[in-house]
């Protein structure tokens, strides 16, 4: 039997991550494919007249709106100055793990602050948060429900309330 469990998951392990983003250079290249799938664009304009500039923190410009910007402009990683590579380590750790990962855990794999680790995890979620709620779309099947019936707290006030048991 078959099952989404953890011994019968496929993908990408930690060495072949390693060794498909050795560096900042190769993050970034993945970031911008994937950011970018028809061709770089300003965040701003949505100008494609682009061309690089030697800066490193915005290293593009946009012609037609004159704004600089990089692959970070308009996304979740705007406001970060973590490198890419972290980045691309932390969304593996987060995807990867079968009920998510804590900032604990990211902050001890990555090397960085328990803070800016749970600040990566919050915007890593809200990133995927449309791809989660695309899972749920449509008619939900539910072949088991608790409620809270009669029983307990509820019931029991009532009962003192009215001074009967059962409605007796």
């Amino acid at each position: 039997m078959t099952g989404p469990g953890r011994s019968h998951r496929k993908g990408i392990t930690l060495l072949a991550l390693a060794r498909r983003y050795p560096n900042e250079e190769a993050a970034r290249e993945w970031f911008e494919a994937i950011y970018w799938p028809e061709g770089r664009f300003c965040p701003q304009c949505r100008g494609t007249d682009t061309y690089a500039c030697p800066q490193q923190t915005m290293p593009y410009r946009c012609r037609t709106c004159r704004k600089r910007f990089s692959v970070r402009t308009g996304t979740v990683l705007q406001a970060s100055r973590l490198p890419l590579l972290q980045w691309t380590y932390a969304i593996y750790l987060e995807m990867t793990a079968l009920k998510g990962v804590s900032s604990m855990k990211l902050h001890r794999d990555l090397g960085i602050t328990q803070k800016s680790a749970w600040f990566m995890l919050q915007r890593i979620r809200e990133a995927f948060a449309p791809l989660a709620a695309a899972a749920f779309e449509g008619p939900v099947e539910a072949n088991e429900t608790y409620g809270w019936g009669q029983g307990g707290q509820q019931a029991r006030a009532q009962e003192a309330e009215s001074g009967t048991r059962n409605g007796w």
